[in-house]
Protein backbone atom coordinates (compact mmCIF):
# COMPACT_ATOMS: atom_id res chain seq x y z
CA UNK A 1 0.00 0.00 0.00
CA UNK A 2 2.61 2.56 0.96
CA UNK A 3 4.47 1.74 -2.52
CA UNK A 4 1.54 2.42 -4.23
CA UNK A 5 1.04 5.70 -2.74
CA UNK A 6 4.90 6.48 -2.86
CA UNK A 7 5.26 5.86 -6.63
CA UNK A 8 1.80 7.95 -7.37
CA UNK A 9 2.84 11.29 -4.98
CA UNK A 10 6.54 11.12 -5.72
CA UNK A 11 9.44 11.09 -7.55
CA UNK A 12 12.73 8.54 -7.24
CA UNK A 13 16.02 9.48 -8.04
CA UNK A 14 16.56 7.00 -11.00
CA UNK A 15 20.08 7.26 -9.96
CA UNK A 16 19.89 6.82 -6.29
CA UNK A 17 16.11 5.22 -6.12
CA UNK A 18 15.74 7.85 -3.11
CA UNK A 19 12.15 9.60 -2.79
CA UNK A 20 12.05 13.22 -3.63
CA UNK A 21 9.91 15.32 -1.25
CA UNK A 22 9.79 18.56 -3.29
CA UNK A 23 8.57 21.90 -1.31
CA UNK A 24 8.15 25.29 -2.94
CA UNK A 25 8.38 28.33 -1.10
CA UNK A 26 7.98 32.09 -2.16
CA UNK A 27 11.68 32.97 0.69
CA UNK A 28 13.84 31.42 3.03
CA UNK A 29 12.00 32.29 5.54
CA UNK A 30 8.96 30.18 5.16
CA UNK A 31 11.13 27.42 6.33
CA UNK A 32 11.07 29.00 9.71
CA UNK A 33 8.47 29.69 12.42
CA UNK A 34 7.30 32.81 11.42
CA UNK A 35 6.81 34.21 14.87
CA UNK A 36 10.63 33.47 15.72
CA UNK A 37 12.66 36.27 14.79
CA UNK A 38 16.27 34.77 16.03
CA UNK A 39 18.82 34.24 13.29
CA UNK A 40 18.77 31.43 11.44
CA UNK A 41 20.90 28.93 13.14
CA UNK A 42 18.89 29.17 15.94
CA UNK A 43 15.31 29.55 14.59
CA UNK A 44 12.81 26.78 14.71
CA UNK A 45 11.11 24.79 11.70
CA UNK A 46 7.71 25.69 10.63
CA UNK A 47 5.44 23.15 12.67
CA UNK A 48 3.13 23.35 9.17
CA UNK A 49 6.31 22.57 7.24
CA UNK A 50 7.50 20.00 9.81
CA UNK A 51 4.17 17.88 10.02
CA UNK A 52 4.10 18.22 6.24
CA UNK A 53 7.86 16.42 5.73
CA UNK A 54 7.15 13.85 8.22
CA UNK A 55 3.51 13.17 6.64
CA UNK A 56 5.66 12.57 3.40
CA UNK A 57 8.00 10.55 5.02
CA UNK A 58 5.42 8.14 6.95
CA UNK A 59 4.26 7.43 3.45
CA UNK A 60 7.77 6.59 1.62
CA UNK A 61 8.46 3.02 2.64
CA UNK A 62 11.30 2.72 5.01
CA UNK A 63 13.48 1.47 3.07
CA UNK A 64 14.11 4.03 0.54
CA UNK A 65 16.19 7.37 1.56
CA UNK A 66 14.79 10.80 0.61
CA UNK A 67 16.09 13.52 -0.94
CA UNK A 68 14.11 17.63 0.30
CA UNK A 69 13.94 19.71 -2.83
CA UNK A 70 12.91 23.14 -2.36
CA UNK A 71 11.95 25.07 -5.06
CA UNK A 72 12.45 29.18 -4.99
CA UNK A 73 12.64 32.28 -7.00
CA UNK A 74 15.73 32.66 -9.03
CA UNK A 75 16.39 36.21 -7.18
CA UNK A 76 16.46 34.67 -3.71
CA UNK A 77 19.41 32.65 -4.51
CA UNK A 78 21.48 32.51 -1.57
CA UNK A 79 24.03 29.76 -1.30
CA UNK A 80 25.23 30.50 2.39
CA UNK A 81 21.34 30.42 3.76
CA UNK A 82 21.49 27.08 1.87
CA UNK A 83 23.97 25.63 3.54
CA UNK A 84 22.58 27.46 6.83
CA UNK A 85 19.05 26.08 6.25
CA UNK A 86 20.38 22.35 5.38
CA UNK A 87 22.26 22.42 8.98
CA UNK A 88 19.48 23.38 10.58
CA UNK A 89 17.06 20.88 9.23
CA UNK A 90 19.17 18.42 9.73
CA UNK A 91 19.88 19.31 13.33
CA UNK A 92 16.61 19.53 14.10
CA UNK A 93 15.32 15.86 13.04
CA UNK A 94 18.42 15.01 14.93
CA UNK A 95 16.76 16.50 17.77
CA UNK A 96 13.39 15.13 17.21
CA UNK A 97 14.89 11.72 17.46
CA UNK A 98 17.02 12.24 20.33
CA UNK A 99 14.13 13.47 22.06
CA UNK A 100 11.72 10.51 21.00
CA UNK A 101 14.71 8.15 21.72
CA UNK A 102 15.02 9.37 25.08
CA UNK A 103 11.10 9.36 25.85
CA UNK A 104 10.84 5.88 24.50
CA UNK A 105 13.46 4.64 27.00
CA UNK A 106 12.36 6.32 29.66
CA UNK A 107 8.92 5.18 29.24
CA UNK A 108 9.98 1.36 28.43
CA UNK A 109 12.45 1.54 31.89
CA UNK A 110 8.54 2.77 33.24
CA UNK A 111 6.83 -0.44 32.14
CA UNK A 112 9.24 -2.95 32.83
CA UNK A 113 9.19 -1.34 36.60
CA UNK A 114 5.49 -2.16 36.26
CA UNK A 115 5.43 -5.61 35.09
CA UNK A 116 7.25 -6.17 38.05
CA UNK A 117 5.34 -5.14 40.31
CA UNK A 118 2.45 -6.86 38.98
CA UNK A 119 4.14 -10.11 39.29
CA UNK A 120 4.74 -8.95 42.84
CA UNK A 121 1.30 -8.17 43.61
CA UNK A 122 0.27 -11.55 41.78
CA UNK A 123 2.53 -13.39 44.20
CA UNK A 124 1.27 -11.76 47.37
CA UNK A 125 -2.40 -12.90 46.15
CA UNK A 126 -0.96 -16.37 45.49
CA UNK A 127 0.57 -16.34 48.69
CA UNK A 128 -2.43 -14.95 50.45
CA UNK A 129 -4.56 -17.32 48.93
CA UNK A 130 -2.54 -20.05 51.35
CA UNK A 131 -4.75 -18.69 54.15
CA UNK A 132 -8.51 -19.52 54.56
CA UNK A 133 -9.94 -16.41 55.41
CA UNK A 134 -12.65 -13.87 56.10
CA UNK A 135 -15.03 -12.01 53.19
CA UNK A 136 -12.52 -8.85 53.61
CA UNK A 137 -9.35 -10.85 53.28
CA UNK A 138 -11.17 -12.28 49.36
CA UNK A 139 -12.01 -8.85 48.99
CA UNK A 140 -8.38 -8.00 49.20
CA UNK A 141 -7.24 -10.45 47.14
CA UNK A 142 -9.47 -10.15 44.23
CA UNK A 143 -8.10 -5.94 44.48
CA UNK A 144 -5.20 -7.50 44.38
CA UNK A 145 -5.45 -9.41 41.23
CA UNK A 146 -7.09 -6.23 39.25
CA UNK A 147 -4.80 -4.20 40.47
CA UNK A 148 -1.91 -6.52 39.08
CA UNK A 149 -3.74 -7.26 35.80
CA UNK A 150 -4.37 -3.30 35.04
CA UNK A 151 -0.15 -2.52 35.46
CA UNK A 152 0.56 -5.62 33.48
CA UNK A 153 -2.17 -4.50 30.58
CA UNK A 154 -0.15 -1.50 30.29
CA UNK A 155 2.73 -3.00 30.07
CA UNK A 156 1.52 -5.43 27.69
CA UNK A 157 0.22 -2.31 25.63
CA UNK A 158 3.18 -0.63 25.29
CA UNK A 159 5.48 -3.21 24.27
CA UNK A 160 2.62 -5.02 21.78
CA UNK A 161 1.07 -1.60 20.71
CA UNK A 162 2.81 1.56 20.86
CA UNK A 163 6.54 0.52 20.55
CA UNK A 164 6.87 -0.39 17.18
CA UNK A 165 4.92 3.00 16.16
CA UNK A 166 7.73 5.10 18.11
CA UNK A 167 10.41 3.12 16.32
CA UNK A 168 9.23 4.46 13.39
CA UNK A 169 9.15 7.30 14.02
CA UNK A 170 12.38 7.71 15.77
CA UNK A 171 13.66 5.91 12.00
CA UNK A 172 11.39 8.65 10.20
CA UNK A 173 13.12 11.45 12.43
CA UNK A 174 16.50 9.75 11.20
CA UNK A 175 16.06 9.43 7.74
CA UNK A 176 14.57 13.16 7.48
CA UNK A 177 18.08 14.52 9.37
CA UNK A 178 19.76 12.14 6.83
CA UNK A 179 17.86 13.09 3.35
CA UNK A 180 19.96 15.00 0.93
CA UNK A 181 18.89 19.09 0.81
CA UNK A 182 18.76 20.80 -2.47
CA UNK A 183 17.30 23.91 -3.61
CA UNK A 184 16.73 24.48 -7.11
CA UNK A 185 15.51 28.20 -8.79
CA UNK A 186 12.71 29.14 -11.15
CA UNK A 187 14.03 30.79 -13.91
Amino acid sequence: MKDEISQTFYERNSETGDYIIQISLDRYSDIFNEWDHATYLRRDMDPELAFFLEECAEEIPMQYGLELVFYLPKRTRDLKKEEIIAGVIRRYYQFCAEVDRRSFARDAKQQAKNALFAVGLLGVTYLSSLWEGSVLLSIAKEGLIIGSWVFLWGTISFFAFERSERTDRIKNYERLSNAKIYFRYDE
